[in-house]
């Protein structure tokens, strides 16, 4: 794996956090959030999510193919 890949994969990760907080404090808070939704904006209070909607495959950390 290359250097910079592992990295990548690091960022989205802690942004994937990131979000995750944003939609707990607001879901808490009852704000609402910035939704892309058909062409437009659509600002809206983030429901509990059970599941993941799209997983990304990502290779295993453990592979080390340099």
């Amino acid at each position: 794996m290359k250097k910079h890949h592992k990295y990548a994969l690091l960022a989205l990760k802690a942004m994937e956090r990131a979000a995750a907080k944003v939609a707990e404090d607001a879901r808490k808070n009852n704000y609402k959030i910035p939704v892309w939704k058909n062409g437009r904006i659509e600002y809206e209070i983030p429901g509990i999510i059970t599941e993941r909607g799209a997983q990304i495959v990502r290779p295993h950390l453990s592979d080390s193919s340099k």
